[in-house]
């Protein structure tokens, strides 16, 4: 393998570490929050959601990455054809999870912006959503490049 592609796959494999590290940290932080009072824990989440920014980077890095690795071999017509159908359904998760983050991200600008509010209610009943779905594009990759 060329020195390109392996920082290339590098870069990948940071981006999901990132990615999927920050839904798994979310969903330990929820948990570990739920008997807390509300306002509490409302305040608490307003500083928590400083990791998302991870989360974002990881799925710009997974991305950018992911895109170079399809140019260096050979395009999307080529990739496709060697990887199949999951490569394709990796592609359409990929599209609904750059969609769920983008809404994430307004929300919790919105919630930072309000001090809570109605966005802060919508935030966690997302990330189950944006957990799944980066899960399913993991396991789609795997079954694609194996």
């Amino acid at each position: 393998m060329n020195s390109i592609y392996l920082i290339l796959l590098f870069l990948h494999f940071v981006g999901l570490a990132l990615g999927l590290g920050t839904n798994f940290a979310f969903m330990a932080l929820g948990i570990a929050t739920k008997d807390m009072a509300l306002p509490d824990r409302g305040a608490f989440m307003l500083r928590a959601f400083a990791l998302s920014r991870n989360g974002s980077i990881g799925l710009a890095l997974l991305v950018l990455s992911g895109l170079g690795m399809v140019m260096y071999r050979g395009g999307f017509p080529a990739v496709a054809e060697q990887a199949g159908w999951p490569f394709r359904i990796k592609l359409i998760l990929v599209v609904i999870l750059i969609s769920l983050v983008g809404y994430m991200q307004v929300l919790i600008k919105r919630a930072k912006r309000d001090k809570g509010g109605p966005s802060m209610a919508k935030i966690p009943k997302l990330g189950p959503f944006a957990l799944l779905t980066a899960l399913g594009i993991a396991a789609c990759a795997v079954l694609a490049f194996r």
